[in-house]
């Protein structure tokens, strides 16, 4: 699931767990809507000593009604440079 600006509805999301895919990729699991009504939108701040990785999940464009399910989701945030021993956090009111 890629980052997305054309949601509604933004409401912030906390994430569960991250993996570091390779150098400059992290991937972040949460758990979310059905992938038919929702999306996810990703915020990233980096540092020379943290990576901050926001997430926000809102309604997609053109969907009206939806079931409530919750489902467990990734997606991968690419960084500007390498990890290495940078810390990876999440902002308190996701």
């Amino acid at each position: 699931m890629g980052s997305r600006d054309d949601l509604s509805s933004l409401q912030p999301q906390a994430w569960e767990s991250w993996r570091l895919v390779d150098p400059t990729t992290v991937e972040v699991v949460f758990i979310g809507g059905s992938t038919n009504c929702y999306g996810v939108h990703v915020d990233v701040v980096e540092t020379d000593q943290d990576v901050t990785i926001n997430l926000s999940t809102g309604s997609l464009p053109g969907v009206d009604a939806c079931t409530d399910e919750a489902v467990l989701l990734a997606t991968h945030v690419t960084l500007r440079e390498e990890l290495g021993d940078r810390e990876v956090r999440q902002d308190a009111e996701s």
